[in-house]
């Protein structure tokens, strides 16, 4: 029997329904194609951001690190500086220097002071190096030319001769007061801590930290730092992107272990330093496998609902057409939602390691101050374990120094900006108390309210103290404890301001002790330095309060009297002076030693005998050797060469 020819509404039928199973598949395919790029793409953009973020957060460690070097050192050079001229540069007190603040340094590294000729003259650490000659090392050559002038240097990574340990060198210039090279201070930095640092920093196996030297070869590594360090990879494809900038990001085979990742550089601003931070990508080609996967399958199933939707009425074609919408909706939030779970339960994790693997103390409290808790380091500052300060109110915790007020302009201060910097004292579980540099910031609830507050904390009681007696001996005599010349010169250019903005004069009366010499020969130094310690007594005690006394050197003293209304006050002052100089001095207090001196004084006015420091310090030189050259025990005005001022002299009574 012939065939029935199809109906034409049959026809049109099959027509639109042909039509609509090519569109819906078309559209299908599109969607997933469109769906699994999109996924592969942010997954690629999340990792370049994880290893962007790490690598900035080592390349701050590092930096911090070698700041911190580099400040010991700026200190002990500011220290050896300040060395009296007769122990500048001692061999003993250089050694005693280092000795004595050997305390403060730790495995990581130690100083060496090397004199002009590149010889070792000292070191902090226990080996017998003194008289090696360094002197064709490439740091040393930097100093010298001072081609790398008030900058520390960093030098390769080498194995210790003598330590057998691996190390790179820090180096900086010293110099004399007059600016003059006397040497080389020298810090040898294990590397094997920085490496140790990297491994406990990775969060996953397959994460690669890798600290380089600016000619490409390996400082620090983890993993495989043993069979990394001070490999050349110079030829790397790292370094042929650094022509391209300083930061960056691409994909390559590692060569030390063979593995795929994604990775970050970062150039360091102030050293010759190169941090590079690699994540494997393996999870991410397994995450694009799994998502071909479902997607595929995902698909045969979508189409197959289409053809079968098309075997039923419009009406059945519409309701299962809707189905397939929904289902792709419940799709994309479902992936929606693993991609966010992932990312806060990584966030955790990264955060938690953080916490407690940080060397900077760290203490979260609730937005009433309770301590909630503290990691590892707070313990190791203060002695406190979690379990003794929950629920105690941080500022327990401190020593009291600091009154009410203080702390209510602190809370003002945390509760208007979010964030509060300063400095207070604490006080250790065993009694003692140290100075605690504190850093509180605030974290918001959804609604903008303060919910917790974390703060930062170390201990700065030694950097404090050192900094203070460093000032010290740089701007006070040892001896006397007057002034020395490079702090008098700093009171008196503050007094020129202030003579000029009260326009009233000022004077500095030049003070040299008469037959001192006597005393030091016949008595012997020990009897010399008790009469300039009575002699800086006597000098104090004959000033205004506001006047200023100060000790240049040997015999050689000054002193300023600021904002004159009254002139006479010179005179009256001058002749105290004689006075006390001329008193017999009881050396030992028990009549035995007695050493009698007088003094010869040169007064220069400012400012009509000299507008700046130097020419009224001089001023006043020539007028005390007018004095001495007139017979002693006696003060002389300056007078210039054409006699505008006139001379007045007198004589102690």
């Amino acid at each position: 029997m012939p065939t029935q020819p199809r109906s034409p509404a049959y026809l049109r039928f099959r027509r639109r329904l042909l039509t609509g199973l090519f569109l819906a598949a078309t559209l299908a395919v599109t969607v997933v194609i469109t769906q699994v790029r999109t996924s592969y793409v942010e997954r690629e953009q999340a990792l370049q951001s994880q290893t962007d973020h790490y690598v900035k957060a080592m390349e701050a460690y590092v930096a911090n690190s070698l700041q911190s070097v580099d400040l010991a050192m700026i200190g002990f050079a500011n220290a050896i500086k300040v060395l009296p001229s007769t122990q500048n540069p001692s061999r003993a007190a250089i050694s005693e220097l280092l000795s004595a603040r050997a305390a403060n340094f730790n495995v990581d590294y130690w100083l060496t002071f090397l004199d002009t000729r590149g010889n070792v003259v000292a070191t902090s650490l226990d080996i017998d190096v003194t008289g090696q000659n360094y002197a064709e090392r490439d740091y040393f050559k930097i100093h010298l030319d001072n081609a790398n002038g008030n900058r520390p240097y960093i030098g390769a990574p080498v194995r210790g001769k003598y330590t057998g340990k691996k190390l790179f060198f820090v180096s900086r210039r010293v110099e004399n007061a007059k600016g003059e090279f006397i040497g080389v201070l020298l810090a040898p930095l294990n590397v094997e801590r920085y490496a140790s640092v990297f491994d406990n920093s990775r969060f996953t196996a397959d994460i690669s930290i890798t600290l380089f030297y600016r000619d490409g070869k390996i400082i620090a590594r983890a993993p495989l730092f043993e069979q990394s360090f001070g490999r050349d990879l110079s030829n790397s494809e790292l370094f042929r992107h650094l022509r391209n900038g300083n930061t960056g990001t691409y994909k390559a085979v590692g060569i030390i272990d063979g593995l795929h990742r994604t990775y970050s550089y970062r150039v360091f601003d102030q050293f010759p330093l190169v941090m590079l931070v690699g994540s494997s990508d393996a999870e991410a080609a397994r995450q694009k496998n799994r998502s071909y996967l479902v997607a595929g399958a995902g698909l045969v199933c979508l189409l197959c609902l289409i053809t079968a939707g098309g075997m039923y009425s419009l009406r059945t074609y519409a309701r299962q057409e809707e189905r397939e919408l929904r289902i792709r909706a419940l799709l994309g939030e479902s992936r929606d939602m693993e991609q966010k779970l992932r990312a806060n339960e990584e966030s955790m994790k990264l955060s938690a390691l953080l916490f407690h693997n940080i060397g900077e103390a760290m203490m979260v409290t609730d937005a009433a101050g309770r301590i909630l808790t503290v990691n590892p380091a707070f313990s190791l500052l203060s002695g406190y374990v979690e379990q003794e300060v929950i629920g105690r109110r941080s500022y327990e915790l401190t020593a009291g120094r600091e009154g009410v007020e203080f702390f209510a302009r602190m809370t003002k201060t945390i509760r208007e900006t979010g964030q509060w910097d300063g400095e207070v004292w604490h006080r250790h579980k065993d009694g003692t108390e140290y100075l605690a540099e504190i850093r509180f910031n605030t974290v918001h609830d959804d609604f903008g309210n303060p919910f917790r507050y974390v703060a930062l904390l170390s201990d700065v009681t030694e950097k404090k103290a050192s900094e203070e007696r460093i000032w010290r001996q740089a701007n006070f005599d040892t001896l006397t404890g007057l002034p020395n010349r490079r702090m008098f010169h700093e009171r008196l250019r503050q007094e020129m301001k202030k003579s000029d903005r009260a326009k009233l004069p000022m004077a500095i009366l030049f003070v040299d002790l008469d037959r001192f010499k006597e005393v030091n020969d016949t008595m012997g130094h020990d009897k010399g330095d008790l009469l300039l310690k009575q002699v800086a007594e006597r000098l104090t005690a004959s000033m205004r309060g506001t006047d200023v006394v100060a000790r240049l050197g040997g015999d050689e003293f000054i002193a300023l009297l600021g904002e004159l209304r009254n002139p006479a006050d010179v005179t009256r002052t001058a002749r105290e002076i004689l006075k006390q100089m001329s008193t017999p001095f009881d050396l030992d207090g028990d009549g035995v030693h007695i050493a009698e001196i007088s003094s010869s004084i040169g007064i220069a006015l400012y400012p009509q005998d000299g507008k700046d420091v130097e020419t009224l310090m001089k001023n006043a030189d020539q007028a005390m050797y007018r004095a001495k050259e007139s017979g002693r025990n006696r003060f002389q005005h300056y007078a210039s060469v054409d006699n505008v001022l006139d001379i007045h002299k007198d004589r102690c009574e």
